[in-house]
């Protein structure tokens, strides 16, 4: 019975590790978490990082004037499903 006896405190011992790893890993991971959020909130007060603020970026309604200058960005030119809606034949 004492094999079982050393059989079942190894396994205990080797939980006991796994459990400090895991708690350590979480402890890193909310370190990490943490950061990320704080480098959040000093990124939305400084005006110079483009979308943080939550204000659309000054460059979309360029870019909305470089697709109607003849761009790819017209939706009705691009709409590859039409005619299958409107029931028209491929052959």
């Amino acid at each position: 019975m004492s094999d079982d006896r050393q059989d079942h405190d190894a396994k205990a011992d080797e939980l006991e590790r796994e459990i400090d790893e895991l708690q350590e890993h979480s402890d890193k991971l909310g370190d990490k978490i943490e950061g990320a959020g704080e480098d959040w909130e000093h990124r939305k007060a400084d005006d110079s990082v483009p979308g943080a603020t939550g204000e659309p970026r000054e460059r979309a309604d360029e870019d909305d004037e470089d697709d109607d200058a003849g761009g790819a960005g017209d939706g009705e030119k691009l709409d590859f499903g039409r005619s299958l809606a409107d029931g028209e034949d491929e052959g």
